[in-house]
This record gives C-alpha cells, structure tokens and sequence, in this order.
C-alpha cells in the first residue's frame, strides 16, 4: 500500500511511512440494482484512479452488498471491478422470475449450486424456508451463476471463501450488512407496556410524572432498538452485544457459546436475500422509500399524506407485511456474558430475525465507526439522496464517544459559501450529546421517534382534511453537488465549517477528525446526456443492458470528478498524521534525552 499510496498523492516512496497511511474506507449505499451498478462502477474507477489500492475496508447494503458479491465471489472471473460490473451488467438484463430462472434452478448444474442453500436450511434446526430465502435464491440465480458454466464453482457461495482476495491484498476487507430489529426478541408483555407508556404520558399532566413517563419510554425504547450486524470472511457478530462467530459457522445452532450442530456453511444464496431483503422492512420505512416517488404527486396530496405517515409514525414503523428471515441464536444461553445495555431477552430466544440494514441506515457508517478509520467514501444511490443519513451517522458517532465526526455536514445545498456549514437542513433535528449516555438515550429515542410525538396526535386520519396546496420550495428539490467532503475536529463548534473548500491548508493540518467524501448518485450529463440514473427502481427484476452501461457510465464519471478533492483529503490526513507521529517521536526522544542527562549528573 506504502507504493500506491505515494503515486496516488504524488510523493516520492521514500516520503512514505506506513503508519502516517490514512486508514480509508469505501461505504455503498442500498437502492437494489441501480445501487449495486453504482458501486461497482465506482469501484472500477477508484481502481482505474489507484484509489481502490489504498483502501482498508469497503462496506455495503443491500444491493452494495450485492456488488459486493459478485466482486469477492470470483464469478465474473476475476477479482478486478471493471470484469465485476460487466458481468452484473450481462446477467441481470433477465428478471430472476423469467424461465431462464426455472431452467437453472431445475437443470445440472446449477440446480445443486443453486438449491444447496434452500435445501441445507430446510434441513436445518428451525426446518423453515421463508420468502426471504426463496428470493435470495431467484436473485442468486442471475448474480452469482458465471456466465461460461465450465467456471461454476461451489466456493462462489461461501462467504468464508471470500477471504483469499483479502488475505492476498488483493482487494479491501468486504464487510456486508444487516439489522435486527428488538420488536422480535420483545414479548408481547413489553410491547403492550411501550403502548401504556404511551397512552398515559398523552393524558398525565402531572410534570414529575411525565418525566418518570418520559424515563420509562426510552428504556423501553432502548430495549427494541435496531441491532446492527456485521458479516465478514471472517467472522458474523453484533458490536453492541459483543458477540462474534467464525463466519462459517453462522446459521448453526449454539448455546453458550457452544457450536451444537457440525452443519457445512450456510450459503450465500440465503445471505443475498438477507441483506437486500427490503420487502421485509416496516411500512414506515416503506412510505420513505416511495417517498421521492410521490413528490410527483400535488404538493397539497403529497402533504397530506406525510402527515398521516409521521402521526402514524410508531404505529407504522410495528407493522412488517413480510417477517424477516429467521435463523439459528447464536446467542442462546450467553445469559449475563454480553455487554451492558443489549436486549435482557436476546439470550432466551430460539431464533435470530435479519433484514436488509437499510431499514436503519442505508449508508453503512456504522462498521466504520468502531475501527477508527480516518476516511470514509459514501457512495450514495439510495431513493432518498437528498435526505442524507448524516445525522443518524452522527448519533451513532456520539454514541461511541467519537468527537471528530464532522459536525454540520448536512445536505450539501445548504452548507454552500452564504452559509456558515453548520446550518441544518430543514426537517432534520439538531443533535448534541456531550456524553456517550446521553447519546445512547437520544438515539434509542431516534430510533423509536414516534414515541415523543403521540402525544400531539389529531383525530383519526380518515377525518383529516387535506392541506391547501403552498408554494414553498421544498429543500429536497433541490440539486445536489457532485461531491462534498468533510473533515471533522474534537475541538472545534459547530460553528466553523468542516467543508473541505472552506479550510485553508492549515485549518486542513489542525483538524484530527474523520474525512468523510459524500459522493451522491446523479445525472451526469457531460458523460451521459439525458439520462436520470433514477429511471431504474429500487425494485426493478430486470435492466436492459443500454441502461446498466449508462448508470455504470455515470458511476465511474461521478467518482472520477471527485479524485481531486479525495485526494487532497487524503494527502492533508497523511501529511495531519506524520506531523503529529515526528512531534510524538520528538518528544519520546528528548525525553529519553533528558532521562540520560539526568543519570549523568548523579
């Protein structure tokens, strides 16, 4: 990496220390196949650009998982992006329901290398194939089946097979994603007491006994939080439980600790269907898919119908029309082992719910976090661009007790020279914890937000009026830059910009924060004129193969028009961390210095 680090940022080799190398990380967004295009066209250019070389972790969800997939898998025939995209680009001009798909899955030999996954889990402990499995088997049927049958191998459906390309330094560690959500490891008994909490907190006008109300929600509130889970080659676990097993053990039933049960390794037809598994997801977080679809629709009925989603907002967010995929606890019988704070009935359950990561947070910063990366790349193809996720990164940033996530990077039309950068995008709740406990309660209540706003619910919906229609321009309409980047600082308020544009070189040296590079999916017309990227759906089965070229053509154009602003944010963190290694090296040598004159002098 010492090498392609130097040409990358145009210094010679011998300038170069290792440990001054900034740890970088690529995170792609969910949005199915136009998601999993974009990611991998990036790749192809940050590969082509030589940043992919100096890249320690990539991450996705759902469709980036797939990408993902296709890439350390070995299927396109290779381990380069470029041959990745292409054979993403091929394979998936056929829906997964066409009878190419049956043929497959009826006719040697993909038939025993597509079915194995199904048939394995069937046989399994629980004995249950769900929706969420049959999909992932569809959807594996016109991903992960080479192109040239000779090449079908098994190991492309082993996760823990991915590990050669990493172990090899061949491409990044891949960590892939999905969420458990505790309202499936919650007894019927909490759940009807989060609903009494509520019904009582909305009639109490007793300001003591609205606090204890207050108390008692967000400890409920804590107790059917989102679960993140992370999948590498390596191992499968829950950093907020602390709870890990080698990756090819997952699906196995455990207890204590305790493998019960020699089963070969799950496969990645059933882990695919997981991690894009967003059909699986609330109807709350339904409506916030579809929303930028119905933007289309009169701003009074488009109003209207917002209203009745955030009011019905918890009621909404408990309601899965399809349940998540359920497999083996690996934390069965780990009574008191975990760590403080997870779900007190997480160690009594058979099973484990996952479903796509998305449904919490569709740009997966979450992993980065917790390995003190200093950069992380967002490759955001997700339907709700203009939202931005960076202020639920920021909770969860607060969380850990990080100080150096870049404060006021919010949506990037707002944070535009006029602005001062830390001003908040209309909608999106200010956050301060000074404390890791005080940010664990604001994010159990986040995640629960609907708690906090039943008290001001109006009458039923169905007797709602619609709203007369206004002429305000809503912030979303707004056009998005191409790129923005970040660089935050545990010293600075939130008053001073942390735009990389607004810092000087100096300012650029002084901040010791996380660089994050915000790299949104848009039309590209120098590269690809007239076409919207977001013609392709999230839930399309099929993409013709002129419309996958011309996403793939715009993913790589957008990455490689931000080169120069990754790069000047990665050669101001190397030049940040060796000024900062020489003056810890300085002061270890004039201690040692004075130590020697100090024995003299005896």
């Amino acid at each position: 990496m010492r090498a392609a680090f130097a040409r990358l940022i145009g210094v010679p080799e011998s300038e170069v220390d290792e440990r001054d190398i900034p740890t970088v990380a690529i995170a792609g967004s969910g949005g199915g196949y136009r998601a999993m295009l974009n990611t991998l066209g990036s790749l192809s250019a940050a590969q082509y650009l030589g940043i992919l070389d100096c890249v320690t972790y990539t991450a996705g969800v759902s469709g980036s998982c797939w990408a993902l997939g296709i890439l350390y898998s070995g299927v396109a025939g290779s381990h380069l992006p470029r041959d990745a995209a292409l054979h993403a680009r091929d394979r998936i001009t056929t829906s997964y329901l066409d009878m190419d798909t049956l043929d497959a899955l009826t006719t040697p030999p993909t038939n025993k290398y597509l079915l194995a996954g199904l048939l394995r889990k069937a046989a399994g402990e629980t004995g249950t194939v769900s929706l969420v499995d049959v999909y992932g088997t569809l959807l594996s049927s016109r991903l992960y089946v080479p192109s040239d049958l000779a090449r079908l191998d098994p190991r492309h459906l082993s996760l823990h097979f991915f590990r050669r390309l990493v172990d090899n330094a061949a491409l990044p560690l891949p960590i892939f994603s999905a969420i458990q959500h505790g309202m499936f490891v919650t007894p019927p008994e909490k759940a009807e007491a989060i609903l009494e909490v509520e019904d009582e907190k909305a009639v109490s006008v007793d300001q003591d006994r609205a606090q204890s109300l207050d108390n008692e929600q967000a400890r409920l509130a804590r107790s059917i939080r989102w679960l993140w889970y992370e999948f590498t080659p390596y191992e499968v676990g829950c950093d907020e439980l602390g709870a890990w097993i080698p990756a090819w053990s997952f699906g196995r039933p455990f207890n204590n600790g305790k493998n019960l049960d020699r089963r070969p390794e799950m496969s990645f037809t059933i882990l695919a269907g997981i991690f894009g598994s967003a059909f699986c997801a609330s109807l709350k977080h339904y409506f916030r898919e579809i929303e930028p679809v119905l933007r289309i629709l009169p701003a009074q009925l488009y109003t209207w119908l917002e209203d009745i989603a955030t009011e019905n907002e918890h009621d909404l967010g408990l309601i899965h029309p399809v349940l998540p995929n359920q497999l083996p606890n690996f934390l069965k019988g780990l009574v008191g082992q975990l760590r403080y704070g997870s779900p007190p009935d997480i160690t009594e359950q058979e099973t484990l719910s996952f479903m796509d990561a998305g449904a919490e947070l569709n740009i997966p910063y979450y992993p980065f976090l917790r390995r003190n990366v200093d950069c992380i790349i967002a490759l955001d193809a997700s339907a709700d661009s203009q939202d931005l996720w960076f202020t639920r990164a920021e909770e969860l940033a607060a969380k850990r007790g990080l100080k150096t996530w870049p404060r006021g990077a919010t949506w990037p039309t707002l944070v535009h020279p006029g602005n001062d950068g830390g001003v908040k995008a209309s909608g999106v709740p200010e956050y301060e914890a000074s404390t890791p406990d005080t940010a664990n309660l604001k994010l159990a209540q986040t995640q629960e937000s609907a708690l906090a706003k039943q008290t001001d619910k109006l009458e039923s919906t169905e007797q709602r009026d619609m709203p007369q229609d206004e002429t305000e321009t809503s912030a979303r309409q707004r056009a998005l830059s191409t790129c923005e980047v970040w660089i935050g600082s545990s010293s600075t308020s939130d008053e001073v910009s942390a735009r990389l544009d607004d810092l000087d070189e100096a300012a650029r040296l002084s901040r010791d924060g996380i660089g994050v590079v915000y790299i949104p999916l848009m039309p590209n017309e120098r590269r690809v004129p007239g076409f919207d990227p977001f013609s392709i759906s999230t839930w399309r089965r099929e993409v013709a193969l002129d419309e996958s070229q011309k996403l793939l053509d715009v993913a790589e154009a957008n990455f490689a028009e931000s080169h120069e602003k990754i790069v000047r944010l990665l050669r101001a963190v190397w030049m940040r961390k060796r000024m900062e290694r020489q003056a810890r090296e300085w002061e270890d040598r004039l201690a040692q210095l004075r130590k020697r004159l100090g024995n003299n002098m005896r």
